[in-house]
């Protein structure tokens, strides 16, 4: 194909698809006349293939298109006046001819709307101009939030909160990337938190000072005479688990919720269900530093990744029921896993649980519930 008109349209999209055009229209830069070069042609093309070339250049003539020519000279057609490429000479030829022109005009009206409500974010419309394509529709009701952000800076109440007359609050949990971008630029860096990026896990709430549901501790009082208004099993927000006073000296975590409900009574302790990585939210929990720390967790690789972050945050944690010892006990009630856990460098590990770690590198996994309470009594 030398004159190919889907190739000479893909070309064409290229300025549109990397932003060039809604670029050029913000800026008012130079970039028409804009110019395609066709597919250079030899002797030996015309000689072989006359007839397609003909037929390809009659496609790219009804596009009304202004082609480019040159004359060359061969040794043995002589004087040949060949296309060499295809001249747009305004924004709207190219954009007639890939067929965006309703699209861009699109842009524009969201552009102009953007300006008119907020010149802060000419920066981002440079940056992202189909950000403001996509979210042509409802511009103005992201207008509207971010109006809300600027007048209650750190307003402290929940999205559910938020009264925006025509706005419901689904419409921010739905758009929470966007409104980022918009508040981010339009905020006093005094206002928001600028460190934070991610915004999962509450994240936006985090960054733009909203309150959110706190994770919740689950934990279990192992000690009669240690229980709180006769309650022994509880579940309380980790802000009420940091300020939490209850004169006990070991702190069992397990990260399996049923091992934490049958954990046998104990004198002066209780059990936290880690679920799993779960255990991160403790890091902040200060008390627990002076307390006795022992970790139970499933002998696989992400049992022992588990103990190792524990044991970032509380260094003198110990490890219970993830040694030899409980390996040769139950190895039968262990599983070879399918799918083969990441081998990780875990800093945190003694050079006894380290060797475990590292024979765990097939797929290995014993859970802790396969573990008989008849042998927890006994070795706890």
């Amino acid at each position: 194909m030398f004159y190919d008109i889907d190739s000479l349209k893909k070309k064409s999209l290229k300025v549109y698809n990397n932003g060039d055009i809604f670029r050029d229209f913000i800026e008012n830069t130079s970039l028409f006349p804009f110019t395609i070069s066709l597919k250079k042609v030899k002797q030996s093309d015309i000689q072989n293939s006359f007839l397609v070339l003909e037929k390809e250049l009659k496609k790219i003539k009804l596009e009304n298109l202004n082609i480019l020519y040159q004359v060359f000279s061969f040794k043995s057609l002589g004087q040949q006046k060949l296309p060499v490429g295809v001249v747009f000479e305004r924004r709207d030829d190219v954009l007639d001819f890939i067929n965006k022109k309703e699209a861009f005009e699109l842009f524009v009206d969201a552009y102009k709307k953007t300006m008119k409500a907020y010149p802060k974010l000419n920066p981002l419309v440079l940056e992202k101009p189909f950000l403001f394509l996509q979210n042509h529709s409802i511009l103005n009701e992201l207008f509207l939030v971010s109006d809300f952000f600027i007048r209650h800076p750190k307003s402290n109440i929940y999205l559910r909160e938020l009264s925006i007359a025509g706005i419901d609050t689904k419409f921010v949990e739905d758009n929470k990337k966007i409104l980022d971008m918009f508040l981010s630029r339009l905020l006093d860096e005094r206002e928001y938190k600028k460190e934070i990026k991610n915004l999962s896990n509450f994240g936006f709430e985090k960054k733009y000072y909203l309150k959110f549901p706190l994770p919740l501790v689950r934990f279990r009082i192992l000690d009669e005479k240690k229980y709180i208004h006769n309650l022994s099993d509880l579940s309380i927000t980790i802000e009420a688990f940091k300020n939490l006073s209850i004169d006990v000296k070991n702190i069992f975590i397990v990260e399996n919720k049923m091992t934490m409900l049958s954990f046998l009574n104990k004198k002066d302790a209780l059990v936290v269900f880690g679920a799993g990585y779960g255990v991160e939210i403790l890091k902040d929990v200060q008390w627990l530093g002076d307390k006795n720390i022992y970790y139970w967790g499933d002998i696989d690789a992400d049992g022992f990744a588990i103990l190792s972050m524990l044991r970032g945050y509380f260094p003198h944690t110990q490890s219970i029921f993830m040694d030899k010892k409980t390996i040769d006990a139950f190895v039968k009630f262990s599983v070879i896993q399918n799918k083969v856990q990441k081998y990780r460098l875990l800093n945190h590990l003694t050079l006894e649980e380290l060797k475990i770690y590292d024979s765990l590198k097939d797929g290995f996994r014993l859970e802790q519930e396969k573990i008989h309470l008849d042998y927890i009594k006994e070795h706890i």
